[in-house]
């Protein structure tokens, strides 16, 4: 294809895409503090595992998504802050006109802690109302060995290079004083009912301005992991594991329960 966006194709292109197949990729991310980063980076980086995936499967990726719910990182202002609740019905408006259009094949993929608040719900919820099987990849689990800040870093770095936009990191990043932490009572899980006391409890600082070899070899080493884990995750295998949930429910379930089911 000449892309794989869904924004940058015509109409045209997006129909004669429809004849063949009925595969969207949604990247779920968030604007919010991130250290030296761009307050886009956890948008960027479920971008370049989702265009990794269509292209293994033939899909599309529906970009742009990237005002959700951000968590305990309110207390900057590069955050946006989006209630669950409304980031929530804002993107099922878009599942459901997306399954209109004939994309039957949605898979929701997100990298942001917070993000299973948004599309948890969305996923259930669009499945009971619509009967047609919407997946939701949170990318925390599969991205857990990178847990480290340092390591997950890398993992941005390596995104922005996937998508030819490495030159929207600063060449000017400041060195900081090191990473804190938030208050005991604000680690993962319960971070999301709060907030953090300082912007260095969330994002990356390097230790000194790097040059551009080691801006690179960086941003390879996380390109590297991307493609590791989105091996790993199997899109062709995730896509095959909808179409028979489809036919399932079409074939055998909803012949015998459609008058209860909600």
């Amino acid at each position: 294809m000449r892309t794989r966006f869904f924004d940058a194709l015509t109409n045209r292109e997006i129909e004669e895409y429809l004849g063949r197949s009925d595969i969207i990729f949604l990247p779920l991310g968030t604007a919010e503090m991130h250290g030296e980063m761009p307050v886009g980076c956890e948008h960027v980086l479920p971008i370049a595992f989702c265009l990794k995936m269509a292209a293994e499967v033939d899909g599309l990726v529906l970009p742009g998504l990237h005002y959700f719910y951000p968590g305990a990182t309110a207390i900057g202002k590069g955050s946006i802050q989006v209630s669950p609740s409304v980031g929530a019905a804002y993107l099922k408006a878009i599942c459901h006109s997306l399954l209109r259009q004939g994309f039957r094949r949605q898979v929701l993929v997100s990298a942001h802690g917070p993000a299973y608040v948004t599309a948890a719900p969305v996923a259930r919820e669009f499945f009971d109302e619509t009967k047609c099987p919407l997946v939701y990849v949170d990318l925390e689990r599969p991205l857990s060995r990178y847990a480290e800040w340092e390591d997950f870093n890398k993992l941005l770095w390596g995104a922005y290079l996937l998508l030819g936009r490495l030159d929207e990191i600063p060449m000017d990043q400041q060195p900081g004083g090191g990473r804190t932490y938030p208050l005991s009572f604000l680690k993962w899980p319960l971070q999301y009912g709060g907030y953090y006391r300082q912007a260095s409890d969330h994002g990356w600082w390097p230790e000194r301005t790097l040059t551009q070899k080691e801006r690179l070899a960086r941003a390879e080493e996380g390109a590297a992991m991307i493609a590791e884990v989105a091996a790993e995750l199997d899109a062709g295998k995730v896509v095959d594991g909808m179409r028979k949930m489809d036919a399932y429910l079409q074939e055998e379930v909803l012949p015998r329960y459609r008058d209860i089911l909600p």
